[in-house]
């Protein structure tokens, strides 16, 4: 659950739509572009629709090379990627979905839990031809792709857990209510704002608020019970490939404390912490994609360095 704060789309040199993106019903032209729709100029972006079979997925994808792919948290959409899907190509090539009840994609009458979530990212997989990807997630996407990399290891080239736990986070102190009574729109606004240190001006998560819409009281209600019921600890030990963790020295959420106890469990994993709360990609985006790209050339240089091996060996 990372945001991009609105200060992103001021740095924007051109603001442009994704292909084939469908506007948010009731948008007027005064009102500024949705991440969703906004991409860096001079970068070749597509939003598209991934059929898995009775599942439509929208995916936002640009670049070229080995493929990452970005998952979002529980009260946000790929609406938080553009900048990044685009930024290390060629070496790799950017893939920000949507999940299910979310954003552009379909919303079936139920199923959003962690569980269906990494099923479905693993058909996704399948269709767009990715036997390995590096997988980033963000707050219950890390907890979604823990679950894959736990399930599907030969699916994982390498891992990237932002801003999450590796047991129960419980967001909401009353889920079961979310609908009825209680609008599910205005939930989601309050744990947006609520996961900004105290004294964050709206501006930097308007971006966010813009986007409540595209989902409704069922994939919040569900998934957020999900989330509750998360529990992976002391199973990470199993997680064999490259990781980093990131975390927010602010974040009430998912704490330091927690993001060191998964350092524990993965044999090598990384961990960088940054001054910010939970959505440091809103507080500190510059810090971010600094330290993603630094992460993701030590791939490179590892695989440079096994192939050289390998070929010496023969």
């Amino acid at each position: 659950m990372l945001p991009i704060g609105m200060a992103l789309v001021a740095s924007f040199m051109t603001m442009l739509g994704c292909a084939n993106t469908s506007p948010v019903t009731g948008e007027g032209p005064a009102k500024p572009a949705k991440l969703a729709d906004v991409i860096p100029s001079g970068e070749l972006f597509q939003r598209h629709v991934v059929d898995l079979g009775g599942l439509r997925l929208s995916v936002l994808e640009a670049g070229t090379g080995d493929p990452i792919i970005f998952v979002h948290g529980v009260v946000t959409t790929s609406n938080i990627f553009p900048k990044y899907v685009a930024a290390y190509s060629p070496e790799f090539r950017g893939v920000a979905v949507d999940l299910r009840g979310y954003g552009d994609s379909d919303k079936p009458p139920t199923d959003f839990t962690i569980d269906q979530f990494s099923t479905d990212l693993i058909k996704l997989a399948d269709a767009l031809h990715i036997d390995k990807a590096v997988w980033v997630g963000v707050s219950m996407g890390g907890m979604i792709l823990q679950r894959l990399a736990l399930d599907h290891p030969e699916r994982v080239r390498a891992l990237v857990l932002v801003s999450t736990t590796d047991g129960a986070m419980i967001l909401d102190d009353d889920i079961p209510t979310i609908g009825a009574p209680r609008d599910y729109k205005e939930v989601s606004k309050t744990m947006i704002a609520e996961s900004f240190p105290p004294g964050t001006s709206s501006k930097t998560y308007q971006a966010l608020l813009d986007r409540v819409g595209t989902w409704n009281a069922t994939v919040i209600r569900e998934a957020l019970t999900s989330m509750s019921q998360f529990n992976v600890h002391g199973q990470l030990t199993r997680i064999k490939a490259p990781t980093l963790i990131m975390v927010g020295a602010k974040d009430e959420i998912a704490t330091p404390t927690i993001a060191r106890g998964i350092q524990t469990q993965i044999a090598g994993s990384q961990l960088v912490e940054f001054d910010t709360g939970h959505f440091m990609m809103a507080e500190d985006p510059e810090k971010f994609q600094a330290v993603l790209g630094d992460f993701f050339k030590q791939l490179k240089r590892s695989a440079s360095a096994i192939q050289h091996s390998s070929a010496y060996a023969q």
